[in-house]
């Protein structure tokens, strides 16, 4: 790249049409450069061919050395033809630029649903990505699933989401502005039906609610009568299969040991109704007693937490559950659940957590109490939730339910984190005779 001979070899021409309709050539060049991953299509000054690949080397020096700055808006435009990658980099930029812009968790999302859309449909540049193209791809999607195994609804929802998301990358607002910084899109997605079926909450039974409230202690302190994993072998066999490496977090949880923040993590969702990552991100200050003795946790936004949906909440919190979370302390540090500060992966949510060991302790440990032990990629720890969810509505109502847990709206909380864990006694009937 840094040679006249290099550019000149990359150089072209656009053409248009003119209001005859014959095909024209602009006098002068154009080129394609490439910085901070984004390419973008650029128009040099020359219609001479030397003169213009001396500008494009010139240009890209200083490229590299001040950014895309130095590049006339109006002379630099994202290509016409640009690849999937270099969409979804204008993507990125343009959500910086919204009214509302989504979090960096909700971006990334919604660029790997893409990519992941394109990979099947087998789409390399963001203009062949049709709607012909998109239902194809979900055709591919179901017969795939439905060939390992995976029950309709499963594959209708988790193709919703997919789809959902993807297409959110072509939301009129990203394409109003990707059209001013030269990038002009029809969506594809337009017309394309996203169908999910929405399963009814289903509380968890007594039995099982009863056994994790009587062996949480157990979590807790350590249970002389679990399984003897074998950690030392285990680990031996796996420096011999894997060239001497040490095995990582992903070892078999001995829980002989005490757990403590995994019970801690199991206070915070099952007695508070938190969700995963406000439990990795809640701090001691978070718990307060007042006056008359009654006992609170405030979800309140931190350094290195938002809540879902940009609000906070307070629950009110029975006394002995707030002297139980406060006898899980172990150290001085600021967070419930111990351990070091966030990372910048942490601080975005969607799964990457301070403490991910933390959650697939306490996972296994509920699983192995029938919680959603046949799902292969289920959330005991959030069925927890909604297990607090479902106690709330059934005993205060929906509107209790909803700000409790959070939610932006009812429908939600209706939907999927309520459902009655008792039935009422019907005394209406007043049978004679």
């Amino acid at each position: 790249m840094g040679t006249a001979n290099y550019w000149r070899s990359r150089l072209y021409r656009n053409s248009y049409k003119d209001r005859k309709g014959a095909t024209a050539d602009v006098p002068e060049y154009y080129v394609r450069m490439r910085y901070a991953g984004i390419t973008r299509q650029v128009r040099l000054d020359h219609s001479n061919r030397d003169a213009a690949a001396d500008q494009a080397l010139l240009l890209f020096n200083r490229l590299q050395t001040h950014g895309w700055k130095v590049v006339d808006d109006r002379k630099a435009h994202l290509p016409s033809s640009s690849s999937v990658e270099d969409f979804l980099a204008a993507y990125e930029k343009a959500t910086k630029s919204m009214e509302k812009a989504p979090r960096p968790i909700t971006v990334r999302l919604y660029s790997r649903c893409l990519l992941q859309l394109c990979r099947i449909a087998g789409v390399k540049n963001i203009r062949e990505l049709t709607t012909e193209k998109i239902e194809r791809a979900r055709d591919k999607y179901r017969a795939d699933a439905r060939e390992d195994g995976r029950d309709d609804a499963s594959i209708r929802n988790t193709l919703s989401n997919i789809t959902r998301n993807a297409g959110a990358c072509f939301s009129r607002e990203a394409r109003t502005i990707m059209q001013r910084n030269g990038l002009t899109l029809e969506n594809p997605f337009t017309g394309i039906k996203c169908g999910s079926d929405i399963q009814q909450v289903s509380p968890l039974p007594r039995g099982i609610v009863e056994q994790i409230w009587t062996d949480a202690p157990k979590l807790r302190d350590g249970d002389p009568a679990a399984k003897d994993t074998k950690l030392d072998h285990y680990i031996r066999r796996y420096k011999k299969t894997h060239e001497g490496r040490e095995p990582g977090r992903w070892v078999p949880v001995d829980f002989r040991e005490p757990h403590v923040d995994a019970y801690a993590a199991l206070l915070l969702a099952f007695g508070c109704g938190l969700r995963a990552n406000e439990c990795d991100k809640a701090r001691w200050s978070w718990l307060r007693k007042d006056d008359q003795g009654n006992c609170f946790i405030e979800v309140r936004k931190e350094a290195d937490f938002t809540a879902k949906g940009g609000s906070g909440r307070t629950v009110k919190i029975p006394v002995n559950l707030y002297e139980a979370l406060l006898n899980t302390r172990q150290d001085t540090g600021e967070y419930v659940i111990g351990g070091g500060a966030s990372t910048e992966s942490s601080m975005q949510g969607g799964g990457l957590y301070r403490r991910p060991n933390t959650f697939r302790v306490v996972n296994e440990w509920l699983r192995n109490r029938g919680v959603e032990a046949g799902k292969k990629y289920g959330k005991p720890l959030h069925a927890l939730r909604k297990q607090f969810g479902s106690a709330v509505a059934t005993e205060f109502g929906l509107f209790h339910a909803q700000k409790l847990l959070g939610h932006g709206s009812p429908a939600i909380t209706a939907r999927h984190y309520a459902s009655q864990v008792d039935l009422p006694d019907l005394s209406h009937v007043r049978l004679t005779g």
